[in-house]
């Protein structure tokens, strides 16, 4: 028997939907908010969201809508796939629809720069919620929807709470575990995206993988040092394969914004050149960089974050920036 009879995903991008497919193996309805009508044209006669996931079947027990209350009404899970810096206006806005009790889970990577706000913190202004949360992992959308093998981390308030949305989430493809470290997730799944600038520089510069190695393995120290000081677990760094792996991948992978942006940046280029370059989709390392300066404030050293925040704000060169990351 399921534990939710309905599941609702606010955001139709490429992982929104990801995710709506892989809930439909476990949950009967799960219905899902689009913001632009193409998408839901394209659900509704071929199935496909051919905006964001193109080639990917949505299965009959999916529902793309533009209504948010049909979306979200008796919905006993909601699930936020909206980037971080929106999401305040996304729960006031839909807020109204959330059933009593809902789980509220942030799907998102990044923490809101103008106040410092975790996501399950925004999360909580919604008063119908339940239990708050979020999730990260090394996925990318295209491959979970395609059924390659990924891992994920959902950590809730509530222990319980927790193991029955890991239920909801995992398939024999996509293995989903709980955990009650709200923080250690949250604060890991924003600053790996600025590690991945930093990875991407080295890139830039050509500087090989010896050096780009240890300025990654550096950066998830800085990850751990930063999340700890704000009341992270410190076994959840060992214990949660999907942390490191979501860190390693947004490094590595050829496809990762955040690496491709610190790439421009090794290369000589703007800020502004390296985001056009994206062609509108957002960088959310450059979107989370400046909670470097809410550590400094915590006088917590974070070397390698601090040199690509003074890069992006052109308070130093690339080459002072490499001879900091390097020391």
């Amino acid at each position: 028997m399921a534990d939710f009879e309905k599941v609702a995903v606010v955001g139709a991008g490429a992982w929104g939907s990801a995710l709506s497919t892989v809930l439909s193996r476990n949950v009967p309805r799960v219905s899902v908010w689009a913001r632009e009508s193409e998408v839901v044209d394209s659900v509704r006669e071929r199935r496909e969201n051919s905006l964001f996931l193109p080639g990917i079947e949505i299965p009959r027990n999916v529902e793309f809508s533009q209504d948010s209350g049909r979306v979200l009404d008796g919905a006993q899970m909601v699930v936020w796939v909206v980037p971080v810096h929106f999401l305040q206006n996304a729960v006031n806005e839909f807020s109204k629809y959330v059933s009593p009790g809902a789980i509220m889970i942030n799907a998102g990577k990044g923490i809101e720069t103008s106040t410092w706000r975790r996501p399950s913190e925004i999360l909580r202004t919604c008063a119908a919620g339940g239990a708050f949360g979020s999730m990260m992992g090394p996925n990318i959308a295209f491959e979970v929807a395609q059924g390659k093998y990924a891992e994920a981390v959902v950590a809730l308030d509530v222990h319980d709470v927790a193991v029955s949305a890991a239920r909801a989430f995992t398939t024999d493809a996509f293995k989903v575990r709980p955990s009650d470290d709200v923080v250690g997730v949250e604060i890991g799944a924003a600053l790996k995206n600025i590690v991945a600038l930093a990875a991407g520089f080295c890139d830039g510069m050509k500087l090989g993988a010896n050096a780009k190695s240890i300025v990654m393995a550096r950066g998830f120290q800085e990850i751990y040092r930063a999340a700890a000081s704000l009341g992270a677990w410190s076994d959840s760094f060992i214990k949660e394969s999907a942390i490191l792996g979501d860190v390693l991948t947004t490094c590595i992978s050829p496809d990762s914004r955040n690496r491709r942006t610190g790439e421009q940046l090794g290369m000589g280029k703007s800020v502004q050149e390296a985001l056009k370059a994206l062609n509108g989709r957002v960088c959310a390392g450059l979107e989370t960089i400046r909670i470097c300066r809410m550590f400094e404030k915590l006088n917590v050293k974070l070397p390698i974050m601090t040199a690509l925040c003074d890069l992006s704000e052109g308070k130093i060169t690339r080459r002072e920036c490499l001879k900091r990351l390097l020391e």
